[in-house]
């Protein structure tokens, strides 16, 4: 029995992370395929103290392929103090000597967002609960070389609610969104995938190339409150420096035209690019960022890493928004525990800060990018 405590507890600016006991054996029993789960505890400035656990089940839709890399199934839940939590259920499928892969999520994810800003050199505090429900589904299949094309489709209904502050930052809040134009909305969309990978491995990269472009059209007749094109990109290079030692550089973004909704816009700090931004706090049409993460496993199961970079979210309708910003720098390290040596499946504890006091801590399964 292979049984290591994991006993992880971080003081950050107020931030906790802790998991309890950890028995590796039962985690990621590497005949059955299985992770049975890890408990979470979280504390951070935007959800204060929250509670919740994340499973993972790895498993191969065909035995006997030996090409194609594990599928997955996961289930991720979590409820803070604040009253801010969320639901998620997703799974990643490869089969067929890995020439056919697809993707599928839904959830709720509800936020008591309460954001500073400084709006020339003014303060503005912005208190608002954001609640999504979405659904989207991908397919691709490898048709040239290491090229995969494919269609996706994403649902997403999003509304906003003004009680969580004080009266007065409940008024002013719901009197910026009026202004605005912000207010519940449906975005539903068919579109695109088109790939290219030559990683050695999607779960934990040590060399290779991979970047993906994803277009799509919002129409109404899809269903969206909406009528405007978005394009998602992301990118990842990964160069063995030394034995162990891995350089990973990142870059991910995207653009929109036409008549783009609030929640239509790029969020900055989703898909951890980059960390140390709350998602949502700063929104654009228009969205770039690149980063570099050096990777050591230094002993046995334990690793660490370094990263940062910078980006920018732009494109508004008005300029002056509290959202939009120029320049949003990025550093951190942080900490990695192999759970599964055969899959090469790390859980990690990553924290990273920015600019005007913006930083965070994230716990999770696998590398960031």
């Amino acid at each position: 029995m292979n049984k290591v405590n994991i006993l992880i507890l971080f003081t950050v600016f107020d931030t906790y992370v802790f998991a309890q006991q950890i028995d590796v054996d039962s985690l990621f029993n590497e005949s059955s395929k299985t992770l049975t789960g890890v408990p979470l505890v979280v504390n951070s400035p935007a959800i204060n103290t929250g509670f919740g656990a994340m499973g993972m089940y790895f498993f191969k839709v065909n035995k006997d392929d030996k090409v194609s890399p594990p599928s997955t199934i996961n289930l991720t839940g979590l409820y803070s103090t604040n009253k801010s939590y969320f639901m998620l259920l997703s799974s990643r499928l490869f089969w067929n000597q890995d020439k056919n892969r697809s993707t599928f999520a839904t959830g709720t994810i509800s936020i008591n967002n309460n954001f500073l800003y400084n709006v020339d050199g003014n303060e503005v505090r912005l208190v608002y609960t954001e609640k999504r429900n979405f659904i989207t589904a991908e397919y691709s299949r490898k048709l040239l070389g290491e090229f995969y094309f494919g269609l996706l489709y994403l649902g997403t209904y999003t509304s906003y609610q003004f009680n969580n502050g004080t009266q007065e930052e409940n008024d002013f809040t719901e009197d910026f969104f009026n202004k605005r134009g912000i207010g519940a909305n449906f975005v539903s969309s068919i579109g695109l995938n088109i790939s290219y990978d030559t990683r050695d491995y999607v779960y934990y990269p040590t060399r290779g190339l991979m970047f993906t472009i994803r277009p799509k059209l919002n129409a109404d007749w899809l269903g969206s409150d909406n009528n405007y094109t978005d394009t998602d990109f992301e990118a990842a290079y990964y160069v063995p420096v030394a034995a162990n030692q891995v350089l990973a550089i990142g870059l991910g973004g995207g653009f929109a035209t036409g008549d783009v909704p609030f929640d239509g816009y790029q969020n900055y700090g989703i898909r951890n690019n980059l960390r140390g931004y709350h998602a949502g706090k700063y929104k654009g049409k228009h969205m770039v960022a690149l980063q570099a993460e050096y990777r050591w496993r230094l002993y046995k199961r334990w690793g660490m890493v370094a990263f940062g970079g910078a980006g920018s979210v732009w494109g508004n309708d008005n300029p002056e928004e509290a959202f939009e910003q120029k320049l949003l720098p990025s550093a951190g390290a942080g900490l990695r525990f192999m759970v599964s040596a055969e899959k090469k499946i790390n859980l990690r504890l990553d924290y990273a800060f920015g600019t005007d006091g913006n930083q965070g801590l994230y716990f999770g399964v696998m590398e960031a990018f």
